[in-house]
């Protein structure tokens, strides 16, 4: 079976990884006890960036909502008109 996953979200999974390895490692170069890199952190970021990303590049982001269409009248049918 095939996942087919849309271009964006691809975009957006890949950025996010990227961004929590990247604060994986520069966490893990700290000296001392916390030397050994914050995985919390990372993903936390990573997440982050991932979302705001997301609400950013989404079609429609930041444009007011458009109000629905008002019902349409109803059509005449055949009948009536020959009254």
């Amino acid at each position: 079976m095939t996942i087919q996953i849309a271009p964006l979200a691809a975009l957006l999974i890949i950025v996010g990884v990227t961004v929590g390895i990247s604060v994986f490692k520069y966490t893990a170069r700290a000296h001392g006890a916390l030397g050994r890199g914050d995985l919390g952190t990372s993903i936390a970021s990573g997440a982050a960036v991932a979302t705001l990303l997301a609400l950013l590049l989404t079609p429609g982001f930041g444009q007011p909502p458009v109000p629905a269409a008002p019902p349409a009248a109803p059509a005449s049918t055949p009948a009536e008109s020959a009254r």
